[in-house]
């Protein structure tokens, strides 16, 4: 008697199958819900029939239970990605990382049309660069990086309160660059300066291509904070701060910095022991393993590349490899684009908590207050579900 045959099929049918979004169905694999195949040729991921009936039988079940406090689904032409592809209006991402500049991206997020070059931004005015900075001031010496931008949003909202999200993006981040005069290479040179007081020349191109990088990644925690508030109609430097705020969260947007960590612990004691110490003690390692892209991270590959153009010991390399090496023998999770950010921040003598995740994210931000502009107002509303007695 011939045994049961198991019926695969790729990745949009079995989400079509679920109801859901691909990037919902790659999360549900993350919590082993669903197991994901990959095909003969090595690179397409396929999943069982029976896996995707069960699921969606016990999902049908559980419609009868009271809903859960959140369950949003947001229509969005931002961004769109899959466990291979990040897309921005449609465009490849990796693509424009290598070809275009910030705020190009950034202008193609907010309008849907990427300018044939380099945008020039309105230079930060002087009125706003005094009461950001006094605004920081007031923090005292504990501030970390992103409590100080955290404090500038808030200043530049009382004294521009009618501007539109894309605007207070183009404001905000001038503001932070510092940028009182015009400089040829633009916003990241700008950056590039007010992180490091003797940069490399390669820093620079290297910020840059890491913001492109980190402009959006469709609706994740802060963006959707951003979202709310923007619901509300709050201000969209209001609605930035409730992002900063998110991004805050030792849980979203600091593994870069906890990734700089790990490196600067194997410089002095060995990626092994660096590495063992922090699996045996079972945490995470930061820089690896991601819920969407299971095999490999597309962004990695185009930040080291402009990150080996900075100037480097041999020594320094060294520690990267000699991580990554270790890392693949103990764990089965490929590296991610957060190893990336800690790797520039480690070898362009940036500190450990420079912002770059969240001064990258504003421009994605600013896209998605467009966009819920454009939604009826106050549509977020969880519901409470009261504990059985």
């Amino acid at each position: 008697m011939l045994g049961s045959v198991t019926l695969y099929v790729g990745s949009r049918e079995a989400a079509h199958r679920l109801g859901v979004s691909r990037a919902t169905l790659y999360a549900y694999v993350s919590r082993g819900l669903v197991e994901r195949r990959t095909a003969i040729d090595g690179k397409t991921s396929m999943y069982s029939v029976d896996d995707l009936d069960r699921l969606g039988a016990r999902s049908r079940r559980q419609a009868t239970q009271p809903r859960p406090s959140i369950d949003v689904q947001i229509s969005s032409a931002v961004t769109r990605l899959d466990e291979r592809r990040l897309r921005y209006r449609d465009r490849d991402a990796i693509e424009l990382a290598r070809t275009a500049t910030y705020e190009q991206v950034a202008e193609l997020l907010w309008t849907g049309v990427l300018p044939d070059r380099r945008p020039d931004w309105p230079l930060a005015e002087p009125d706003d660069l005094r009461a950001s900075r006094r605004a920081v001031e007031a923090l005292g010496p504990g501030g970390s990086a992103l409590q100080r931008l955290l404090a500038i949003a808030p200043v530049l909202g009382a004294w521009h309160p009618d501007d539109d999200p894309p605007a207070a993006a183009r404001r905000l981040l001038m503001v932070v660059a510092e940028a009182d005069r015009p400089h040829p290479a633009g916003l990241a040179d700008w950056l590039a300066r007010r992180w490091h007081q003797d940069p490399d020349p390669a820093l620079g191109p290297a910020l840059d291509r890491a913001l492109i990088l980190l402009a959006d990644h469709e609706l994740a925690t802060s963006t959707l904070a951003v979202r709310i508030a923007t619901s509300v109609r709050a201000d969209a430097y209001a609605a930035f701060a409730a992002g900063l705020a998110t991004v805050s969260g030792p849980l979203h947007g600091s593994a870069g910095e906890a990734a700089f960590g790990l490196l600067r612990d194997a410089a002095e004691h060995g990626a092994h022991d660096a590495i063992a110490r922090r699996l045996d003690q079972g945490r995470r390692l930061p820089g690896f393993g991601h819920t969407v892209y299971r095999n490999g991270d597309p962004r990695l590959d185009p930040i080291l590349e402009a990150v080996w153009r900075l100037r480097h010991t041999d020594s320094d390399r060294a520690v990267v490899d000699q991580v990554l090496r270790e890392a693949s023998l103990r764990l089965a999770k490929p590296p991610n684009v957060d190893l990336g950010l800690g790797v520039l921040a480690y070898l362009g003598g940036l500190a450990p908590d420079v912002p770059m995740f969240a001064v990258a994210r504003i421009a994605g931000w600013a896209a998605h207050g467009v966009e819920e502009l454009a939604e009826r107002p106050v549509r977020f509303r969880g519901l409470a579900r009261y504990p059985s007695e």
